[in-house]
């Protein structure tokens, strides 16, 4: 523990659930700041945009800030901004996502010719997006995926989440999506080079097995497991993805590095 310097938080399931803070989390980032651990948050949810997620987090009690935070949309938004600039893109997914591709200067179209398919999260998703996005595919645009997240957690049980829409449209098109979210070691390269973190100085917080203990599993970074989100102990026992450690909520977590 005395090699820990700074702390990839997920937001889902860890601070939050939708709109519902966990209880824990304000005090573990704040935690966090006063002993001066570096701090980022990394999440694969595509909802918002990550000005929006400050504020988000700000009514929450939870200080951050824009450069703190790196989502799936934004990680997808930045490489194609920079690699296919002016790229015409046709998105299936919300708000937070069609604003992070404008902002790094991409063309979101409905009709026409496009360049890329991006899917995301999408409370909206219908039998006509399915259709459109798989004539795009069929006419050559590359199929991106923000995140493989095949549920999503809720203050109210588990949603439908962007990788089930994802593997709907794999299905009817034949084509595999390139998938930039966790746990692609795409983001969290982004992140480590953004913040200025180091992999052996680093933990990850997360609440899923298959995307932030996978990330840490495969990349060599230090994760630890709560149990505020989706995965149970029970969950734990028989998956082949180990985490390096498990907390109950981050109230835990606190008292471990405090050596309480």
């Amino acid at each position: 523990m005395g090699n820990w310097k700074n702390f990839i938080l997920d937001l889902d399931g860890v601070l939050y659930l939708l709109n519902q803070p966990i209880p824990g989390g304000r005090e573990f980032v704040d935690f966090l700041r006063t002993h001066r651990y570096g701090v980022a948050f990394l999440s694969n949810n595509t909802f918002l945009t990550r000005e929006e997620y400050v504020e988000k987090l700000g009514k929450m009690g939870i200080k951050a800030f824009p450069e703190e935070i790196l989502t799936s949309a934004f990680a997808v938004a930045k490489y194609l901004g920079e690699t296919r600039p002016g790229a015409r893109v046709y998105v299936i997914g919300e708000d937070g996502l069609k604003k992070e591709l404008k902002n790094c200067g991409l063309r979101p179209v409905l009709r026409g010719k496009a360049d890329f398919v991006v899917v995301g999260m999408d409370r909206k998703f219908n039998f006509r997006k399915m259709s459109q996005a798989l004539r795009y595919i069929q006419d050559g645009a590359e199929f991106i995926g923000t995140n493989p997240d095949p549920t999503y957690p809720t203050d109210n049980g588990l949603l439908p989440g962007a990788g089930a829409i994802i593997a709907g449209i794999e299905t009817c098109s034949g084509k595999k999506a390139r998938v930039f979210g966790k746990p692609s070691p795409l983001i969290l390269d982004l992140l480590l080079e953004a913040r200025g973190f180091r992999k052996e100085e680093t933990v990850i917080v997360g609440d899923r097995l298959d995307t932030d203990i996978a990330l840490g599993a495969c990349c060599g970074v230090f994760s630890v497991l709560v149990l505020t989100g989706v995965t149970s102990r029970q969950d734990v026992e028989i998956s082949q993805v180990k985490p390096d450690l498990v907390v109950e909520n981050l109230f835990e977590l606190r008292r471990v590095l405090a050596g309480e």
